[in-house]
């Protein structure tokens, strides 16, 4: 599991934020881009864009699918942060990537400092930095 930089990854640029997506969420290119989920995906906010991004990602790395075609994500997904206490993948996510205890919605827990960044989460204290 490579940390990629979200902020890299989905840019503003129209179409290529899109085709990062895609090739998370449709690596065999099983469903066409087309003009209704460009425009879907363009309706999205930058902070939007990236925290789907980010959710459907962190789903990937634990194992867990995606369900629907893109546009179906796009239009449906409801992304949220990952309380990353207690999960197996911890130990792992402690050496690849920057971690922090953060409050978000009132429940404190334990993010990377990627979700911690885009959800805008409150008490932001690190936990590896170096």
């Amino acid at each position: 599991m490579a940390q990629e930089k979200i902020a890299d990854i989905i840019t503003k640029r129209f179409g290529n934020s899109l085709a990062c997506f895609l090739k998370l969420v449709d690596p065999e290119r099983k469903f066409p881009a087309n003009l209704q989920l460009s425009k879907a995906w363009s309706r999205l906010s930058l902070d939007e864009q990236r925290r789907l991004y980010l959710y459907l990602l962190y789903r990937k790395w634990r194992g867990e699918g995606f369900y629907g075609t893109p546009y179906e994500i796009v239009t449906n997904c409801h992304p949220y942060p990952t309380n990353w206490n207690g999960k197996a993948m911890i130990e792992r996510l402690m050496k690849e990537s920057k971690l922090v205890h953060a409050n978000y919605n009132g429940t404190n827990g334990i993010f990377t400092a990627d979700e911690a960044r885009i959800w805008q989460m409150n008490d932001v204290r690190p936990l590896n930095y170096n």
